[in-house]
């Protein structure tokens, strides 16, 4: 069997988990997760070593493009004229807009590691991309006002593909996969993760399945207007 050994630093855990939820159930996996000297480790035996190792790397790469990119903007972008909830979906919308183009960046270099230390890959392996964040927070100006941010919304979404659908509390994407990159955020409230998966999915159409919330309802008509199907 190969091992593939992934770790962070323990306050980190919620990355680890998300890579482990896609990789510990599968039946060729003995996976367990550990805890040692302020890190969590993320450790998989497989007899499928290849389709378990890319798995691995996709997960790396969406924790890296959009956990550890929030992390940075957040601490990085401060306009004023938005509320909380509004700093959150433009923090969303920046790491949309190029996430598929640095995704692709991140797993050229992670391709066929074998054991995966991410902060240490951030901290070594990822200076230009950190450079390229420092310039885009660079370019936010000190104060974003509401209709700025939904013109920079409709600009976004111009260059959506795709549909996902949203049902209650729950975002799927066009086969029904649930969708789950809010939970490399998390630390808010599940209605502000849920308008944060529908940005993050970068899709251009939304479908309601069932009746939407107030909150989630405004948010669709805000920003989705001509793109948004009620049930």
């Amino acid at each position: 069997m190969d091992q593939i050994t992934v770790s962070d630093r323990e306050e980190h855990c919620r990355y680890i988990a998300y890579i482990a939820g896609a990789l510990a159930a599968k039946r060729e996996n003995n996976a367990r997760i550990c805890f040692d000297g302020g890190r969590v480790y993320f450790i998989v035996e497989t007899t499928s070593p290849v389709p378990t190792r890319k798995v691995a790397e996709d997960r790396i790469a969406d924790v890296l493009c959009v956990g550890y990119k929030y992390a940075y903007l957040r601490a990085n972008v401060c306009p004023a004229g938005l509320s909380a909830e509004d700093r959150e979906i433009l923090v969303a919308a920046i790491i949309a807009a190029d996430f598929a183009e640095e995704k692709r960046y991140v797993l050229a270099k992670l391709a066929n590691m074998q054991s995966h230390t991410i902060d240490g890959f951030y901290d070594f392996r990822l200076k230009e991309l950190r450079e390229k964040w420092e310039s885009v927070a660079a370019c936010v100006p000190p104060v974003f006002t509401k209709g700025q941010l939904t013109e920079f919304m409709q600009y976004l979404l111009h260059g959506g593909k795709g549909k996902i659908f949203l049902k209650g509390g729950e975002v799927y994407d066009s086969r029904c996969r649930k969708l789950r990159k809010s939970s490399l955020i998390g630390d808010e409230s599940a209605e502000i993760n849920v308008l944060r998966e529908i940005v993050l999915s970068g899709a251009g159409k939304v479908e309601c399945l069932g009746t939407p919330s107030c909150t989630q309802e405004r948010f669709l008509r805000r920003f989705y207007d001509g793109r948004v199907f009620f049930g």
